[in-house]
């Protein structure tokens, strides 16, 4: 067994122990088991992980996931008990944290740029970004777009993200725009 697999068998194992001490979540227990098969498909992120009344949420940070995902829980009022943790799947470690810094790790881009990279610099980032969110289908909740070009160039894919509510990617594509189109 590889040293990645090892690692997540140890998350698994931690993440089940918590929810039991925890006896969250009390409904929809079943999504504690899709949160520990979709471990595997993170592997290299921190992920923030909670643990609800009524089911549990495991969302990768700085990939550009919508943070409402998380937020809405959060601060939102739904009547529910919310234990927020951080699963940070190249450590194995599995960490209780406070609201505050389970929404400060979601509302990270999934990259910094700058206006001091050069153009192929800026281009390579946001490919990579965009590549990665459509392998992991992380867009979209009942269908995520699978190639950079079913969406189409940078302004589009702004355009998708802000109609689809993510304003994490939708300012991070806006930034992207800018420092790729100068004003001199």
């Amino acid at each position: 067994m590889t040293h990645h697999a090892d690692q997540i068998d140890r998350i698994k194992a931690t993440m089940e122990h918590v929810a039991a001490s925890l006896k969250l979540p009390e409904l929809y227990q079943n999504d504690l088991e899709a949160d520990l098969e979709s471990l595997n498909r993170f592997k290299g992120t921190k992920l923030v992980w909670l643990l609800r009344t009524c089911g549990t949420i495991l969302v990768p940070a700085q990939l550009g996931v919508d943070p409402g995902y998380i937020t809405h829980w959060l601060w939102g009022n739904h009547g529910q008990d919310v234990v927020p943790f951080i699963v940070d799947t190249t450590t194995g470690l599995v960490e209780k944290t406070t609201f505050e810094e389970a929404e400060k790790l979601i509302m990270q881009p999934p990259c910094n740029i700058s206006s001091t990279m050069s153009r192929e610099q800026l281009t390579e980032q946001v490919t990579q970004v965009l590549e990665r969110g459509c392998e992991l289908r992380i867009w979209g909740l009942f269908e995520s777009p699978n190639s950079v070009s079913a969406v189409g160039g940078w302004k589009e894919w702004q355009a998708y993200f802000s109609s689809t509510g993510n304003r994490l990617m939708a300012d991070f594509m806006g930034k992207a725009i800018r420092f790729a189109n100068p004003r001199t």
